[in-house]
């Protein structure tokens, strides 16, 4: 009976350790293995996996609240200069306005345009300024998701009229204001006179020639910057094309009142436009026939 029982507890000893001894190198096989395999993998490759698409990473969210006050709150300080630059320009020249009759044509002509660049300088100045407060004052508000991968995003989804409107009208008063400097820079100095000494109407005349010259250059490189970095349109043409889309529909498919009002009056004042500049062109056309 011993002699049995010993007999079974060996075979069941054995089988133990042949059990054992089949499992444990299988286990140490597999862990050796994941061992080299996460050595082998490096943390450029595992970079590069992601990259590719391996695991997608969604970009961080940041909190651009205080860039949308910073920026409608800044952007005031240099459109209340052209403002007030422009305003008091207005009014100077008005002795000459007066008495057209003893102004050449072209004179009389560049007088218009600088009565003109400084009416618009001021008008879309102004309304730079007034926007700009409103939208700050909108953003005060905080009922708005704040969160965006850059802030340009941000104030394109959450305040994309206020932003287009402020950043136009100030880039348009900019570029009426370097033209309403250029040709105040002609009348003030007498550049465009014809004097009877020959030698005096030539040096006027390049002077003249230098001033169109060097604000034409600054005015063309301006807009070409601009063009670059305007990032959702082609250049200042198409962002005017979608600011009038946008009050457009702000207009007539959102039934503003008052929007329709400003619309109207603004047609009207370009056809008024039109009707001055073919009223110039048929006075030349005259002085030229007589």
């Amino acid at each position: 009976m011993k002699a049995s029982t010993s007999i079974v507890f060996l075979l069941s000893c054995s089988a133990t350790k042949a059990a054992s001894g089949f499992q444990l190198p299988k286990a140490t096989t597999a862990a050796n293995s994941a061992s080299k395999l996460s050595m082998s993998i490096s943390p450029s490759s595992i970079g590069g996996l992601l990259i590719r698409g391996g695991a997608a990473a969604e970009p961080a969210l940041q909190n651009f609240y205080g860039d949308a006050l910073g920026y409608f709150g800044g952007i005031r300080i240099p459109a209340s200069f052209l403002a007030g630059s422009s305003l008091a320009a207005m009014f100077i020249f008005k002795t000459k306005a007066n008495n057209g009759g003893e102004l050449s044509t072209l004179e009389r002509r560049v007088l218009g345009f600088y009565h003109f660049n400084s009416l618009l300088a001021f008008l879309l100045s102004l309304n730079t300024i007034a926007s700009a407060t409103i939208a700050h004052t909108a953003v005060l508000h905080g009922r708005f998701n704040k969160m965006a991968e850059t802030a340009y995003m941000m104030m394109r989804r959450e305040f994309e009229y206020e932003f287009v409107t402020v950043r136009w009208s100030f880039l348009c008063s900019l570029f009426c204001f370097l033209g309403m400097i250029a040709s105040r820079l002609l009348i003030e100095f007498d550049l465009l006179k014809k004097d009877t000494n020959g030698g005096d109407s030539k040096n006027k005349k390049e002077i003249a020639l230098l001033v169109v010259c060097s604000l034409g250059a600054l005015a063309t490189h301006l807009l070409s910057y601009v063009n670059q970095n305007l990032w959702c349109w082609q250049s200042l043409i198409g962002m005017t094309i979608y600011l009038g889309k946008m009050i457009a529909t702000r207009a007539f498919v959102e039934a503003r009142p008052l929007q329709i009002v400003s619309v109207g009056l603004t047609a009207a004042s370009a056809f008024y436009i039109a009707k001055i500049g073919l009223r110039e062109l048929k006075g030349k056309a005259g002085d030229v026939a007589n």
